[in-house]
């Protein structure tokens, strides 16, 4: 028969295990949130912007398995792209859907599988968190960790249907490894593991145990390592923590075997698991490159590895020389500012790499300054201080980690300063300070806030006696049984009755005494019996004031998860079908036949959506050319980058005109004060900033197209401007975003005139949206008079049709209508000199044709 303790840890373990399902399915819910917003448009839209690229490599895979896109001629245009990003994930999402597909998956099945395979990534992530938190306190911090983890923000966004990103992976691989490292620890201590006691292995299984943890660690690792190539700074945090431990042990006088078998174990399994792919895949030129996986993450490994165990025998000798503590530090650090001393004076390259590699985790850099995910997490991009993206990610949990954090130093000081808690606490401050530099790595440290957020409740829970109260609550009742009964005659022996007994009065008043005292313990244990509900309250109130708001920010931005709006999506589509299809979308190796040239945050929807070609795209490729473009006040100079290029299509939007073009001009080597003037001025409020648009701007490639429809330019044309449909159903043209232009030789009106004289060309367009505007260009002619106007626009009627447009429609490319005409071009040289009814055909405008014009 089972002892009452046994009964008890048994229905403790199956109240976590069912805890726990209960848990992972509300997780799996929250992130299926987004599932109505994901699908809106009849079919799953990813969430994001990478998102869009991860699609488009799942579908290869899945076409190939298990190949994979390595470089994409689609990227970068026309010089193709490299892919740094390692497989792993892509490859999950392939084999997802071919197991969904049942090996022969259509367009939507794969969609699913990639818009699913995050909530699955996301949801599983909950096993690990419970595992780390219940190893550093109790399972009960375990299940209420995994529980916050369940709703809090920043994870839900980063694994909520339709974010295709490898992010959710980095969670899942980085807590299992280090939830598995903390368990080694744990057990090397219980084990009492050490270089002499691995002589008592085969007997001792026991010691095996830290080992088969630390090989564990070493596995996620490796996964990491094909999932991300981020991945060694997480790796590397391994032997932070081991020089931090070492010196601690050594100042306990403490020997740090176990920390070395521990380390070596899982860095040594990292470096076997992941050297045959990273040597496999390594391409030429690329072999020692921390962008892509080569040779460098193997050597990256291999030198921690030897690091580790260098550091542990000199460590070792320092104690063993019984020298103090503080030589162990103070050489080992001297040793590694003078690497890089020695690094700086022979390989100025590699130094540099070093630094450059510092600076990006730390969010510094050229082309970082313009993602806005990778800014601090308390400033916003005009560099002013906020909370908006603490609590946006955190919910209420960043200053509950605060407090939690101060309550551990009480803790946890002295002797209860264990290794695994070391461990955690460097874990919490690598991670903070990853996302403090960049707040997009707040997905990593929303483990360490779930974690100390659990332990605080717990804290404030066991203050209040929330645990008994809660046995109270579901107690049946004090059977009336086992209540004390009032007895006058207990403690009262025979003899003492006898002497008593004729003393009725006295007995009388002794029993009345002895039932009212009964009567009040029975009393005072129904009180006990009854639960404290202010208790109840106040810890429903803490459970709410850390749920609630994470729930209530999920929900929100659960109903609006796609980022490319309707404006985007109807420029995408519309290209796609409407301008010349490019060859080899699903044969990147190849080069295809042109190019689309945007902006950088759109590279991937061009290329996803619309199935050509982008110059610029999410990887920060091909971004110097597109800045210089939109920046130029030139447009010989625009027109020598699209020659170069090969680009045959400019979209724009407007929101490179007003939040992006800071950006924009910054990576042009140019500052935003050369376009915009800002003035504070007073007002009743207080003041206020007022933006002056200079001519500096409006000379701007990009302030031609977007504001101007093209005009003044003689080789771009508006073919398309995004349509968004009015409540009535009907399509609206104003307040669209979205502009599509094609690049074209453009016909050239040629004549004389006066010396010197201005000569204008004028046209009144429709666009595809029925909105009019007037095109114009102008030309200076010499001084024989001679001038040559370039236009874009042909007159002709090509026999499209247009719902907007009246009159003639202009074609785009293989006869997409762009704008409609309702008569020919006015030339105007001066007051008295006017030509009009000028008509330019097609063929003129895509054939770079002459056109002579006499003036009457």
């Amino acid at each position: 028969m089972r002892s009452p303790e046994s009964k008890k840890s048994a229905h403790n373990s199956k109240l976590g295990i069912i805890s726990l399902i209960a848990i992972i399915s509300a997780a799996f819910l929250m992130r299926m949130l987004s599932y109505t917003a994901v699908t809106a448009n009849g079919r799953i839209t990813p969430v994001g912007f990478d998102a869009f690229y991860h699609m488009r490599r799942i579908f290869y895979t899945t076409s190939n398995f298990p190949e994979y896109i390595r470089f994409d001629s689609y990227l970068n245009y026309p010089s193709g792209f490299e892919i740094g990003w390692p497989p792993l994930y892509d490859l999950l999402g392939a084999g997802l859907a071919l197991v969904l597909g049942a090996g022969n998956p259509d367009t939507h099945t794969v969609e699913l599988a990639g818009a699913l395979l995050p909530v699955l990534l996301g949801t599983l992530t909950v096993i690990p968190v419970y595992v780390a938190a219940s190893a550093l306190f109790n399972r009960k911090i375990g299940v209420f960790s995994a529980a916050i983890f369940a709703v809090i923000p920043v994870h839900v966004y980063t694994s909520q249907f339709g974010m295709v990103d490898h992010h959710v992976a980095e969670v899942l691989l980085s807590t299992a490894a280090f939830a598995f490292f903390i368990l080694a620890l744990k057990a090397a201590r219980d084990a009492g593991l050490s270089f002499a006691a691995l002589k008592n292995l085969p007997s001792e299984r026991k010691l095996a145990l830290p080992v088969v943890f630390s090989v564990c660690s070493g596995a996620c690792f490796a996964l990491l390592v094909y999932t991300w190539i981020g991945a060694p700074i997480l790796i590397g945090f391994i032997a932070l923590y081991f020089f931090l431990q070492s010196v601690l042990d050594l100042k306990a006088g403490r020997k740090s075997d176990y920390l070395v078998i521990c380390s070596a174990s899982s860095l040594l399994t990292v470096l076997l698991l992941s050297a045959p792919l990273c040597i496999g895949v390594a391409r030429p030129g690329l072999e020692l490159s921390a962008m892509f996986l080569s040779w460098f993450q193997v050597c990256y490994v291999l030198a921690l590895l030897a690091g580790v165990l260098l550091l542990g025998a000199f460590s070792a000798y320092i104690a063993s020389r019984k020298l103090d503590w503080w030589y162990y530090p103070a050489l080992t650090l001297f040793a590694f500012g003078a690497g890089l001393f020695i690094l700086r004076s022979f390989s100025g390259e590699s130094y540099d790499f070093v630094i450059e590699g510092l600076k990006y985790f730390s969010g510094k850099g050229g082309i970082l300054s313009s993602i806005s995910e990778a800014g601090p997490l308390f400033f916003t991009t005009n560099g002013e201080f906020s909370l908006a993206a603490v609590i946006g990610n955190f919910g209420l949990g960043f200053p509950a980690a605060l407090a939690a954090i101060f309550l551990l130093g009480l803790e946890w000081r002295g002797e209860k300063f264990l290794p695994e808690r070391v461990f955690f606490l460097l874990w919490t401050g690598f991670a903070a300070y990853l996302a403090i530099s960049q707040r997009r790595f707040s997905y990593l440290f929303s483990v360490n806030v779930v974690i100390l957020t659990a332990y605080l409740l717990m804290v404030l829970f066991e203050s209040l006696g929330v645990e008994n109260e809660v046995k109270k609550l579901f107690r049946t009742g004090i059977k009336t049984g086992n209540l004390p009964e009032p007895n006058p005659d207990t403690g009262k022996n025979p003899k003492a009755k006898r002497k008593v007994k004729g003393k009725a009065k006295e007995n009388s008043k002794a029993e009345t005494k002895q039932k009212a005292k009964a009567a009040r313990k029975s009393k005072s244990l129904l009180a006990a019996s009854k639960p404290d509900y202010f208790k109840l309250v106040s810890a429903l109130i803490l459970i709410g004031i850390i749920f609630v708001p994470c729930i209530g920010i999920v929900a929100g931005f659960s109903k609006q998860a796609v980022l490319i709006d309707e404006d985007w999506q109807d420029s995408l589509q519309w290209l796609e079908t409407s301008t010349p299809a490019t060859s080899h979308y699903t044969e990147p190796s190849k080069t295809p036949e042109y190019g689309v040239l945007s902006w950088w945050d759109y590279g991937n929807w061009i290329v996803y959506l619309a199935k050509r070609p982008a110059v610029s795209n999410n990887f920060q490729t091909g971004v110097e050319d597109s800045a210089l473009f939109f920046t130029s006040g030139s447009e010989e100079q625009a027109k020598s980058v699209l020659d170069r290029l090969n680009v045959k299509y400019v979209i724009t939007d407007s929101k490179m005109i007003e939040g992006k073009f800071r950006y924009i001009a910054e990576l042009a080597g140019k500052n935003i004060e050369d376009y915009y003037e800002f003035r504070k001025i007073q007002s009743e409020t207080g003041y206020q900033t007022t933006v002056i648009l200079k001519e500096e701007l409006k000379a701007t490639e990009l302030y031609k197209l977007h504001q101007l429809d093209g005009a003044s330019l003689g080789n771009l044309r508006l073919v398309h401007e995004s349509v968004r449909s009015t409540a009535d159903g009907n399509k609206a043209g104003d307040g669209n975003t979205v502009k599509v232009f094609e690049y074209v030789p453009g016909a050239k009106l040629s004549g004389t005139s006066a010396p010197n004289q201005t000569v204008k060309a004028e046209l009144e367009l429709s666009s595809n949206t029925g909105r009019s505007f007037l095109y114009y260009n102008t030309a200076t002619a010499d001084e024989n008079g001679f001038f040559e106007i370039a236009v874009p626009y042909p007159t002709e009627n090509t026999g499209n049709a247009n719902e907007a447009g009246k009159g003639n429609e202009v074609a785009a490319g293989d006869g997409g209508v762009t704008a409609a005409t309702t008569s020919g071009y006015t030339l105007t040289a001066g007051e008295n000199s006017t030509r009009t009814g000028i008509r330019v055909k097609e063929s003129d405008v895509l054939n770079g044709n002459r056109i002579e014009i006499e003036f009457s």
